[in-house]
């Protein structure tokens, strides 16, 4: 194949960076997916060919006078054949099993945020599978863990950050991401008072006690902790000792009960809960995270959401309000971007200043985007390197909202969501990378020898810095790759899902000239979610009966073929307390006997389910008229 097929028209150079943003990308969006039919076999083989015999040439030619460690005879001889007979014969039962896997490559699915892989990142996660390096560090992945480096760097850039002092890498997902976030900001947050409580035990600094002296330390801002760090060390002639005496003060070296003592004995004052601030829609991630950091479900402060299912500003003013007037440190706010149920996108920009008004009244809290699912809609607003709001008037407020990822202090976003990798591809940025060191954790057989987190540095380190330890460097490079061939952009990532915002767009004004379908608000990202409507469901617990029914109809379930499914959807439900539920004049005129409601959630991950099928409709008229077929099969015997 001639290296012309792999540049766009406009290119000259040959592997133009995606990190460059390249303006030039003009590619059909076709071409990076092997397709529902597998349209693009003859390039899958020929690049899957072309890695594997590589991969083996690599190795024949490593001290190629080296003699085989497996003779001909043996790899050859009647043991090789009964071993080729069992391998084969188990081989096709597993090949057989996943015949019976989810078919999300099809515009029929449309249940979950997940579709095929882009060709880069399946081709660039075969070929780095080979090698089988661990990202935990530079020895054992002198390759891949720059490549994760670099991707940390393109997602701090795309939101805003300085890519030279934050820090960002993959995780197994956004589960993990979440959870260093706290980890994270936990230090950070306590770091002015643990120097203050060193400086007080060490150098013999006297000061004030009482709880307004506490509650000062506890909102000083992440930005001058690291200013706070940098000077303490300083005092004296061997940082080395600083640090050691520090350690004794941190909270993540004493432990939570001992910090806490320490702490009342030194501002003869009580102790306050730190708490952590979420919204409603809230991944179920952080109420596990609660128990997992020792903070507790009560300590999660719950801001309600409005009827589109974003973060309230005016309510989380009261909740930092509150915890202002109870003077308990808080660890972080959490606001979603792409809550996972409903895609909608908190309007981040007003939330951050309302965080802003409360810290110059002396309450501060970082922002922690949980953008997991909606972090990569962000390039919809990137023309090369530069921020554009490029959406419809009405939707104008988005835009804004990704915008304001600059004034955020960390971001949760998973390629293996709307990046099309293959899992696990998770990921944080944090725009403070300082924090890192307040947590690292050396391995004196693989990680004490560099503290570097740069790519270029000449042996960079990551897993002394984050929570997971063995990481697959085939990931690293599945993203990077993909990134490679496809900008963070408008022209590359930026076109695909604007593509599927308009298909979900289009299918949510085709829902209104239903019969009994209806869509619960116009879509903020690629999911819509849908009630039916009729006279004859007169209770809420009836509306949940006909959904589930509905969801089970269009749901995986044990089958012996996947002819058996026409199209696949996703259900969730509601908490009748939502504003939502509370303002929906069909919902309230329903007999209220169930706690939450029952929807149907469809996830438009895939392009061509705007296309037509067979019968000659499109995938997406087609299946309302089967939604609508089952609904009244379902009425009509109940």
């Amino acid at each position: 194949m001639d290296v012309k097929d792999f540049l766009s028209p406009d290119s000259s150079t040959v592997g133009a960076s995606a990190s460059d943003l390249d303006p030039a990308f003009e590619h059909d969006l076709d071409l990076y997916f092997l397709g529902p039919k597998s349209e693009k076999r003859a390039f899958l083989f020929e690049a899957l060919h072309l890695v594997l015999n590589d991969h083996v040439f690599w190795r024949r030619n490593y001290w190629p006078k080296d003699p085989p460690a497996i003779g001909y005879s043996k790899a050859n001889g009647p043991d090789a054949s009964h071993f080729r007979e069992i391998f084969f014969t188990e081989l096709f039962s597993l090949v057989s099993d996943l015949k019976l896997d989810v078919p999300v490559f099809s515009p029929r699915y449309m249940a979950h945020m997940i579709s095929e892989t882009t060709l880069p990142s399946l081709v660039a996660y075969f070929a780095t599978l080979l090698y089988n390096p661990n990202n935990v560090s530079s020895e054992a992945s002198p390759v891949t863990i720059r490549h994760e480096l670099e991707v940390g760097k393109q997602f701090a850039r795309l939101f805003g950050f300085d890519d030279r002092t934050s820090f960002g890498h993959l995780t197994s997902g956004g589960t993990i991401a979440n959870y260093e976030s706290l980890w994270f900001h936990k230090a950070g947050r306590f770091l002015p008072l643990a120097i203050e409580m060193a400086r007080r035990t060490h150098d013999g600094k006297t000061g004030q006690k009482g709880a307004d002296a506490l509650y000062e330390f506890l909102n000083v801002p992440l930005e001058d902790g690291e200013w706070l760090l940098n000077e303490f060390l300083s005092e004296g002639s061997d940082p080395e000792m600083r640090w050691a005496l520090l350690e004794g003060s941190l909270i993540s070296h004493i432990g939570d009960a001992r910090f806490r003592r320490a702490v009342e004995e030194m501002f003869e004052t009580p102790w306050i809960e730190p708490v952590v601030i979420v919204p409603k829609t809230a991944h179920y991630c952080w109420r596990r995270s609660a128990g997992l950091f020792g903070l507790g479900r009560d300590n999660y402060r719950k801001v309600d959401v409005d009827n589109e299912f974003r973060t309230s500003p005016k309510d989380l003013e009261r909740v930092l309000t509150e915890c202002a007037e109870e003077r308990c440190p808080i660890i972080q706010i959490v606001f979603v971007v792409g809550t996972t149920e409903f895609g909608s996108i908190d309007q981040v920009g007003e939330l951050a200043d309302v965080r802003d008004r409360m810290a110059a009244k002396g309450t501060y809290a970082p922002i922690h985007v949980d953008g997991a699912y909606g972090g990569y809609f962000a390039t919809m607003f990137r023309r090369g390197a530069d921020p554009v709001n490029t959406a419809e008037p009405e939707d104008r407020w988005i835009g804004e909202s990704f915008h304001s990822f600059s004034r955020v202090d960390s971001v949760t976003v998973d390629p293996h969501k709307a990046g099309y990798i293959p899992y696990g591809a998770g990921s944080i940025v944090i725009k403070h990378g300082y924090l890192k060191d307040l947590v690292a954790e050396n391995a004196p057989y693989c990680l004490d020898r560099e503290n570097a987190t740069d790519e270029e540095a000449p042996r960079p380190q990551l897993g002394k810095f984050i929570l997971e330890g063995s990481k697959p460097g085939a990931v690293a490079a599945s993203v990077w790759f993909s990134h490679k061939l496809i900008p963070l952009d408008q022209d590359g990532y930026g076109r695909q899902l604007r593509i599927l915002c308009d298909i979900a767009r289009e299918f949510d004004s085709k829902v209104t000239s239903r019969r009994r379908v209806r869509s619960l608000y116009r879509p903020h990202t690629n999911i819509v979610c849908l009630i039916i409507e009729d006279e004859s469901v007169r209770s809420l617990s009836s509306l949940n009966a006909l959904t589930e029914h509905l969801a089970v109809r269009f749901g995986v379930r044990d089958v012996l073929s996947i002819q058996v499914y026409d199209y696949l959807v996703s259900r969730t439900t509601m908490a009748t307390e939502l504003p939502l539920v509370r303002q929906d004049e069909y919902l309230q005129s329903l007999e209220q006997d169930a706690s939450s409601v029952a929807v149907l959630r469809l996830v438009f991950m895939n392009r061509w389910v705007a296309d037509k099928e067979a019968g000659g409709k499109t995938y997406l008229d087609d299946f309302l008229d089967r939604l609508e077929t089952a609904a009244d099969e379902w009425i009509a015997q109940n």
